[in-house]
């Protein structure tokens, strides 16, 4: 038996006409590519946008920088002024965020325009938590564990020297636990040596060398703490070395006169 419901019939392809359109289309998106592509390698492409700013104004001839700390500004001044009275339009503004990015200090940059005559730079700086001892020099590290550049100045900063196999992997951690113990007093800490990727020994100003657990650094120096609370300045003055890997016992080396 015949069924009586009518049939349609279903076309899944697009229409002729629209085919034409979206040749046609095709067609002119390609032309008007390879125009500009050709335009902009001739000089004359960059020479019609130049004579149009230099005519209306539209030429970089301000810089706003923001304030820097590390960085050397002429540098920053160096690098920007080479386009200085150039079109707006024609900024590399990917080529002057590479070469900033290769100077001592620069972390990031972000470059603006404001597509009529001036130009924007924000430097973020890497900020020094300590100095790494390498082959005799040092070197400012950040938190990153990146080497951010030669110490060469003799100045009155405040870091700690840090030293051993790896040791910028591992010495933020060890500033954090450093941070939370609120006895600055007594804990004036020179030099961190990283011993056998493990563990530390640290060198206090006052010359004393202290071991440190593996793994209960912080109570390592607590314990360091409450020792040299109960001594005068004078057993202070006697002492080398603090063992402190055992939380349960101190090991006091003293100097040999």
């Amino acid at each position: 038996m015949r069924s009586k419901f009518n049939k349609k019939k279903i076309i899944f392809l697009p229409s002729f006409k629209l085919i034409k359109y979206l040749i046609f289309f095709l067609f002119l998106f390609s032309i008007s590519y390879f125009a500009y592509y050709e335009l902009k390698k001739n000089d004359r492409f960059y020479y019609y946008i130049e004579y149009i700013s230099q005519k209306f104004n539209y030429q970089f001839i301000n810089l706003e920088l923001n304030n820097l700390e590390r960085v050397e500004k002429a540098e920053v001044i160096k690098i920007i002024n080479k386009y200085l009275e150039k079109s707006i339009f024609l900024i590399p503004l990917k080529d002057i965020s590479n070469s900033l990015n290769d100077l001592n200090w620069v972390k990031k940059v972000n470059l603006s325009t404001n597509l009529k005559n001036k130009i924007k730079v924000e430097i973020f700086e890497y900020k020094p938590i300590g100095l790494f001892y390498y082959n005799k020099k040092l070197f400012y590290f950040s938190k990153e564990g990146k080497i951010i550049e030669k110490k060469i100045t003799n100045d009155d900063e405040q870091f700690i020297i840090f030293s051993g196999k790896n040791v910028l992997k591992k010495a933020n951690d060890l500033l954090k636990i450093l941070d939370s113990i609120n006895e600055k007093n007594f804990l004036s800490i020179n030099e961190a040596f990283y011993v056998n990727e493990r563990r530390w020994d640290i060198k206090l100003n006052n010359n004393i060398l202290i071991n440190l657990s593996e793994k209960n650094i912080e109570d390592s120096i607590k314990n360091y703490i409450r020792l040299i609370e109960k001594l005068n300045n004078i057993e202070i003055d006697e002492i080398k070395k603090i063992d402190l890997r055992n939380n349960k016992k101190a090991i006091i080396s003293f100097k040999e006169w």
